[in-house]
């Protein structure tokens, strides 16, 4: 990924990059990629090492998955290249990244161990590592550099650039998220347009293997609709956008369990109608495994739902009063989209004495969820299934 500003520099800048393969395994892996559809003209070769996009370097074994024929339709876009689910943590070395460019590091870390997703992710020292991505600085860069997925893995390191030190932490931030991105088999939402993010280019190329569509993401771009963007801005925050969090959990999200009221087995909290529109009141309803019933819990505390993953069970208003209802609402952070659990409670980060419970205790089909003060009855005791 390199600056909209600069991006004819940059790519000048990436000349100076690699350490060099044998030159048998680059004809090879040039060979693969012009046979899996992209166009000699997006294909640069730095010492050694080959690059598609600008900034995805791509190894032997990823260009020989590439050839592998494809036939999902499947819908931002991804490699076919992915992580394999036995991968249970992702860890990230950046013991060389000291001030500002730390900072970022563990913010973009943040972005993604915050959605409920196949694996965690962490920075080192860390312990349970199942692989672990070098984080590197290159002080002539202005931008990123990373690779796609190959044999399950994720691509082993990500080259950040010393000189985007001039935009701020934010935009640091946005870099290295958007590397990772690469890392877990990322493509640039406008691969067929990079003019849109950078002002210049062309098509990256897919041949309908090297960039599938991710259901439920747009199949157009904007300029600061996803961090996977080809180029970056000044002003970009470092979040993940709605697009963005939905491809993460399209391509690697966990089986979330349903929340089972102790009233009756077959009564399930839902999302009314399946409605995720912000402010969607809860209910307790017939258990069917629909997104609508299903409840990641984040290290955060935040429960949330199966039907996006920017939508948390959330205390309509942050009002801790006695029967205020229960809703689906943009996750934010705050104590009323906090919840711990105790035994088999649900209690709210708003009052130590306020449990979720459903009204008066009713096993009726649309039976309102409602904040209400502890009391130990089956109305408040949830199990996971």
């Amino acid at each position: 990924m390199f600056s909209r500003s600069f991006v004819v520099a940059a790519g000048c800048i990436a000349l100076g990059l690699g350490c060099g393969e044998p030159a048998d395994e680059t004809q090879e892996i040039v060979a693969n990629l012009m046979g899996a559809g992209f166009p000699s003209n997006d294909i640069m070769v730095v010492e050694g090492k080959v690059y598609v996009g600008r900034d995805a370097e791509v190894t032997l074994e990823a260009s020989r998955e590439m050839l592998a024929t494809d036939t999902t339709t499947e819908e931002q876009y991804r490699t076919n290249n992915v992580v394999s689910p036995a991968l249970t943590k992702i860890c990230v070395n950046g013991s060389a990244f000291t001030g500002v460019f730390s900072t970022a590091l563990d913010l973009a870390i943040q972005n993604y161990a915050e959605i409920p997703l196949t694996f965690t992710m962490a920075r080192t020292p860390s312990t349970g590592c199942s692989f672990t991505i070098n984080a590197v600085i290159d002080p002539n860069m202005n931008g990123g550099v990373a690779g796609f997925p190959a044999n399950g893995n994720p691509f082993g390191q990500i080259t950040i650039g010393g000189q985007l030190s001039q935009y701020g932490v934010d935009v640091i931030e946005h870099v290295i998220t958007h590397e990772l991105g690469h890392t877990i088999g990322f493509r640039h939402s406008d691969y067929y347009n990079r003019t849109i993010s950078c002002g210049t280019g062309g098509n990256e190329g897919d041949a309908g293997v090297g960039a599938i569509h991710i259901p439920g993401t747009p199949t157009t771009a904007v300029v600061g609709g996803s961090i996977m963007n080809s180029c970056f801005r000044a002003v970009e925050s470092g979040e993940f956008t709605d697009s963005d969090r939905t491809a993460l959990s399209a391509m690697y999200a966990v089986s979330a369990p349903s929340l089972v009221s102790a009233l009756d087995p077959n009564r399930c909290l839902d999302v009314t109608n399946g409605n995720p529109a912000q402010g969607t009141p809860t209910q307790l309803w017939e258990c069917n495994g629909t997104a609508a019933q299903r409840w990641s819990l984040t290290p955060q505390g935040e429960l949330r739902s199966g039907l996006a993953s920017n939508l948390c069970l959330d205390v309509a208003n942050g009002d801790s009063t006695p029967g205020t209802r229960i809703q689906i609402f943009g996750c934010n952070g705050t104590p009323a989209q906090r919840w711990t659990v105790v035994g088999t409670t649900v209690r709210s980060a708003l009052a130590p004495n306020r449990c979720l419970d459903v009204d008066n205790g009713s096993t009726a089909l649309g039976t309102r969820i409602q904040l209400w003060e502890c009391n130990g009855t089956n109305a408040q005791n949830w199990y996971t299934r």
